[in-house]
């Protein structure tokens, strides 16, 4: 097949539709990728275990191995992207995988620029460069427009072949990726005739408590035949209790969920055709669901005092009694045409679905704050009295969504020369048709409030989460990459992008509590008395309809043979989660275009990587900066505000080989950014920003093939947003307290086999994650786990 022509194949299938595809030779999944790509993907995936360094340059040429999968189509060599790329190979990956750690844990670990990894079930606040992380899986989308914060929780470690990471806004993917991309890519099928393979393990707390043990079995099976190939990994987990550096079971996290006592199931698919010689379909599948099931809950206090203010003592207490406990769901799938052999052109059509359900801890819910506003309306004043009367506005609900996404994109490449220069063409339109919905079931007040917020119990009322929401994508791109010289490389492109959204009438849910308060018993009296008959309210259904077209332009320069730099100018669009922002709205609300306004990005990027005899180095420096954000007023309004923001920062990282068994390096990412409040500059908070963060590795390789490892991450102090925002009234910001952890981990290769271990949190630092520092209130004060252990076997038959 013609190198030249697959590379067509993905980097449209790339630029389409915020994600792009590839596919390697003879692909797994029907993905085209250049050979330039190809090559820069092998250097990693074909690396021995010794080569973990964090993260790795690649300016070396290597071969790729037929019928692997790429998830997404680099337009260049990796080590000629005018960007900051980076790619974590399968041995990185797992080599931190073993025990109950997370792909948020790993990436975290792995990727200087992302946020540092929450501890829970979600990665709200998980951030790159300031702005929000378009997650994908093989290409599909996992970002949506609306998101649940749980793209990191979609997939088992042990499927990932490996992580591709483009940070900074770009236009070739379209609306949702301001501050960058990371695409999962499961494993493949790779080489002819079966495999086998066969995971086990176990995981604990320090204490090594009963109820803190965890287990991993897993399996995989695949053939490669001359036209037909396929490979299915099944994996289970089941994760126990977690414990702090105490050893104190931790509170579960009511707000966003965790994982303890959790099991889930991972299941990944692949299948492939070659059709012709120049023609491939493939399939891939997967699907992932997991489920908690524990006896611990929170410490509300004694009456409930938490929800009142009392500070939470935040331990875990035994005896809950949830009748829906939280789980996720999730399945995606993509199949994909390709034709390499079209007048000289490559063609790629894919289509994809995915679909997302999840539910959230009951929690309650106060509706005080809108119950005042219409006691003081019809007369009520006294706020003595209100207040008593509104302390009855208490309600408790669960939160459960489904989200579906679907999709087609056709892409096509063209190489051809314009004035004696290489220059390649991709072109191509997308559409994508998201819905979503989110419904809160009431639980039984006093049974919540019989068991001091133990047992939550439907009650069979239902509340609206916002409307349900449908919205269409539109796109159309065009990209040229051009070899000025065999050592300059140019790119250049532009997207037009659509975005429509349909809302469907709905009832908020304030309006609904507020209903059911006036009409409460309890109440009743003294509402008909001010003459209150609170009837709930609707919003009409509405949409939205914007467009933006995206610019992007970026170069890179060979200054030696091992230095490189390169300049990157690229655009992001962005829009308000639309379902979310109308949940608390008021009956009247007018769903409409100049409500919710596109917020585009300017994305600046500049660096060096290089390669000296045995030390590997990278250097970049960003800033991007937007003059538009989405807020609430105090009025339930939603509207655009013409505040600026700015954000920039470095980032670096260095590996040295000290001796053929010796290695060290680490990385460092500082961000910062401002936003405009009436004139003065001020600094954005540990939600929105990665602080400072820093990590550091030494690994000795024995020979044979086995390794150990000593790493550290580093999460710097800051509490400059939380003095400045003092100046901002409508501030949530909150100081971070800085952490550093220690984790010992290696590989021990046996007779047959490998076995993987790993102690985490080695010193058994006692600590908050920044996402339990900075996020919700004070019942979110969770403390991180203690030290943990985990103990894998792999083999391979």
């Amino acid at each position: 097949m013609k190198s030249h022509h697959q590379v067509a194949l993905s980097v449209l299938t790339l630029c389409i539709s915020q994600q792009l595809y590839a596919q390697i030779d003879v692909s797994a999944t029907g993905v085209a990728v250049n050979a330039a790509t190809s090559e820069a993907l092998a250097s990693n995936s074909t690396s021995s275990s010794a080569s973990t360094e964090t993260p790795n340059v690649t300016l070396d040429t290597i071969n790729v191995t037929a019928k692997a999968r790429t998830g997404t189509a680099l337009a260049q060599k990796i080590s000629e992207m005018p960007a900051v790329t980076q790619v974590i190979t399968e041995n990185e990956i797992q080599m931190q995988a073993t025990g109950d750690r997370t792909t948020g844990d790993i990436l975290a670990q792995l990727i200087p620029s992302l946020g540092a990894s929450s501890g829970s079930t979600s990665n709200y606040g998980t951030t790159m460069h300031g702005r929000p992380v378009q997650f994908l899986l093989n290409g599909v989308p996992l970002s949506s427009s609306r998101s649940l914060s749980r793209e990191l929780n979609s997939i088992d470690s042990a499927q990932l072949e490996r992580v591709e990471v483009l940070s900074g806004a770009t236009s070739i993917y379209g609306a949702g990726a301001a501050g960058g991309l990371i695409n999962l890519v499961t494993k493949s099928l790779v080489g002819y005739g079966p495999i086998r393979q066969t995971r086990v393990g176990v995981s604990s707390s320090r204490g090594f408590e009963s109820d803190s043990l965890g287990y991993h079995v897993g399996q995989t099976l695949g053939y490669g035949g001359e036209r037909v190939y396929g490979r299915l990994d099944v994996d289970y987990d089941s994760k126990g209790g977690k414990f702090d550096s105490k050893g104190n079971r931790i509170s579960p996290d009511v707000n966003q969920t965790d994982q303890q006592d959790t099991e889930s199931l991972s299941v990944n698919g692949s299948l492939g055709m070659e059709l012709t010689d120049s023609q491939r379909l493939d399939l891939a599948v997967t699907y992932y669901k997991d489920e908690q099931d524990t006896d611990y809950g929170p410490d509300y206090g004694d009456g409930l005092g938490v929800l009142f203010g009392a500070k939470p003592s935040l331990k875990a207490i035994d005896g809950a009694d949830v009748e829906n406990e939280p789980y996720t769901t999730k399945t995606s799938m993509n199949l994909n045409y390709n034709n390499d052999d079209i007048a000289g052109s490559s063609l790629s059509v894919t289509g994809y679905y995915r679909d997302e359900k999840g539910r959230f801890y009951p929690s309650a819910k106060s509706a005080a704050t809108q119950a005042a506003e219409v006691w003081q309306a019809n007369g009520l004043t006294d706020e003595k009295t209100v207040n008593k009367l509104t302390s009855a506005a208490v309600f408790v609900t669960q939160s459960e969504a489904d989200i579906e996404v679907m999709g087609l994109r056709a892409a096509m490449q063209t190489e051809i020369e314009i004035a004696g220069k290489k220059t390649l063409f991709s072109y191509g339109a997308d559409f994508e048709r998201e819905n979503s919905e989110q419904t809160y079931y009431g639980q039984n007040l006093n049974t919540f409030l019989a068991s001091n917020g133990l047992s939550a119990q439907t009650n069979g009322l239902t509340y609206n989460g916002g409307p349900d929401t449908t919205i269409d994508k539109w796109g159309a791109f065009v990209n040229a990459d051009v070899d000025i010289t065999d050592k300059w490389h140019t790119s250049a492109g532009v997207r037009y992008q659509k975005l429509k959204s349909e809302t469907d009438a709905f009832t908020p849910i304030y309006e609904q509590l507020l209903e059911e308060y006036f009409n409460d018993p309890r109440i009743s009296g003294t509402s008909a008395a001010y003459g209150i008959d609170y009837q709930a309210g609707d919003v009409e259904k509405g949409n939205t309809d914007h467009n933006k077209t995206l610019f992007n332009l970026g170069t890179s320069y060979q200054l030696t043979p091992n230095d490189q730099v390169f300049a990157n100018f690229s655009q992001g669009f962005t829009t308000a989660d639309i379902q979310r922002a109308l949940r608390d709205v008021r009956a009247g609300f007018v769903v409409n275009s100049d409500n919710v306004q596109p917020i585009a990005i300017n994305n600046y990027e500049f660096g060096w990587q290089g390669k000296h005899g045995d030390t590997a180095a990278r250097l970049s420096g960003f800033y991007n900066e937007s003059d538009k954000v989405v807020r609430f007023t105090d009025s339930y309004t939603v509207e655009v505000v013409d505040t600026d923001e700015r954000v920039y920062g470095v980032e670096g990282s260095l590996s040295h080989d000290i001796s053929d068994k010796w290695q060290v390096g680490g990385s460092v990412a500082y961000t910062r950014g401002q936003y405009d409040k009436d004139g003065d500059w001020l600094e954005l908070d540990a939600v929105r920003l990665t602080p400072l963060k820093g990590t550091a590795f030494a690994q000795y390789n024995f020979d044979e093939g086995s390794n150990v490892r000593l790493q550290a991450l580093a999460i710097g102090g800051d509490d400059e947003a939380f003095k400045d925002q003092q100046k901002d009234p409508d501030s949530s910001a909150l100081p971070v307290t800085g952490y550093m952890t220690l984790d010992v981990l290696g590989q021990v290769k046996m007779p047959v086999g490998r076995v993987d271990y790993g102690v985490y949190n080695l010193l058994n630092k006692d600590y908050l994650t920044v996402y339990h520092q900075t996020t919700y209130g004070d019942l979110n004060r969770l403390p991180a786990s203690g030290t943990t252990y985990g103990l894998s076997y792999t083999v391979d038959y």
